[in-house]
């Protein structure tokens, strides 16, 4: 594709979240699949963007993309379906008073020591009993309960909820495997969990001394679909996000014991994965109308290739998502906007589906411009891939467009 450069070797390193593990306010909470503030700060840069102009992220996740707008004072604005996303993305941008933060800390400790008051958690679903035996459950309700009981304003008892929602995978026999859950039973016990509470507290209030204090709220996110976004047009100069990619991985089952314990039942859940972007085989989206959609050129002889009839539907309707995305994105950029997405490509039945090649055609039939295609990173095939085809890697890309 003559759109398409491959990047120097620092770009490789900022589509995953491995830098982002010890730097101040990111490592509060990261997802899995995720890119630096590296690369945010570097579009940014090549881009020319400051104050007077506002980024979007339509799939904030964790919330990489607002904080590193935030540290370059250039506002934006963050968008998920999932409220564990737009919780990390508030929790990781808001301002806070860390003397009145360190408060309410100090009343907070009260409670936990010298031991937390455990209750009957008859009301979480089976899946959060199973995830979180032996008193586990117990000590992370009492705490939740301990938040909830501070009395301060919403965002101090967010940023001790975030705290104590990232030590979850710590103690959870049912841990994060690809797109999936794995049982391990070998999560910590229950008796570490206020420890490890205390040193992650800590931690997150160290990384916020010294930081400048701002009462502005130029960086926010929001529960919306990125199929169908809330915005009016023309108010964006910039986007930089990361659709998930069709690896059939699941965000609503890795998170699941995270959503179910903090924020919705099991139905609500469900719900959630079933509108989710059809990049697993259990999406099944309410859409928009599409009537304009036209697949990329060679998607249809990329996906008879494949075996599996759910796949082929997904893949299909992966496209189909995007294309809405893309439009969206289009509608609410102004013109000369740029924006950068972030995608994988697979393969399925070793044969590759070129996810940025698609992307870049179908950005093209919405009315943007493909600037060029960042090749940064290859991934390795998974092992049943590698099994049965050999080892052939995927490439992940950054696209670049621009609006008018």
């Amino acid at each position: 594709m003559r759109h398409l450069v491959t990047d120097s070797n620092e770009w490789r390193h900022w589509v995953t979240p491995k830098n982002a593990r010890g730097r101040p306010v990111h490592r509060w909470y990261l997802f899995p699949h995720s890119f630096t503030d590296d690369l945010v700060r570097a579009l940014i840069d090549d881009w020319g963007l400051s104050s007077s102009d506002r980024l979007l992220d339509p799939f904030a996740g964790a919330g990489t993309t607002l904080l590193a707008s935030k540290e370059a004072n250039v506002p934006a604005q963050g968008y998920d379906i999932s409220p564990l996303a737009v919780l990390a993305t508030n929790t990781k941008t808001a301002n806070y008073r860390v003397d009145e933060l360190e408060v309410q800390w100090d009343k907070l400790r009260t409670m936990l020591f010298p031991s937390v008051r455990l209750e009957p958690v008859d009301r979480y679903p089976e899946l959060i009993h199973r995830a979180l035996p032996e008193k586990r459950l117990e000590v992370f309700h009492a705490i939740a309960n301990c938040i909830e009981q501070l009395g301060c304003l919403a965002g101090m008892q967010n940023f001790f909820r975030l705290a104590l929602i990232s030590l979850i995978p710590r103690f959870s026999h049912a841990t994060a495997n690809g797109g999936w859950l794995r049982w391990s039973y070998q999560g910590k016990p229950a008796e570490l969990i206020v420890e490890y509470y205390v040193q992650q507290v800590e931690m997150m209030l160290e990384d916020l001394q010294g930081g400048r204090e701002s009462m502005c709220c130029k960086w926010r996110a929001s529960i919306a679909d990125a199929r169908s976004l809330p915005d009016r047009a023309g108010q964006y100069t910039a986007v930089v996000t990361s659709p998930p990619y069709p690896n059939r991985h699941d965000y609503t089952r890795v998170f699941g014991v995270e959503l179910m314990f903090a924020f919705l039942n099991w139905r609500d859940v469900r719900a959630m994965r079933y509108q989710s972007f059809h990049s697993h085989p259990e999406a099944r989206p309410t859409r928009p109308p599409v009537d304009d959609y036209v697949p990329p050129k060679k998607l249809q002889s990329c996906v008879e290739s494949v075996t599996d009839g759910r796949l082929r539907k997904m893949l299909h309707g992966y496209f189909m998502d995007m294309y809405l995305c893309l439009r969206e994105m289009k509608r609410v950029c102004r013109d000369g906007a740029k924006l950068a997405l972030v995608v994988g490509n697979v393969q399925y039945n070793g044969e590759p589906v070129m996810v940025d090649e698609f992307t870049a055609e179908i950005g093209g039939r919405v009315g943007l411009t493909c600037r060029r295609i960042r090749a940064v990173r290859w991934r390795g095939n998974s092992a049943q891939q590698m099994g049965k085809y050999g080892r052939r890697a995927s490439r992940e890309s950054i696209v670049e467009f621009d609006k008018g």
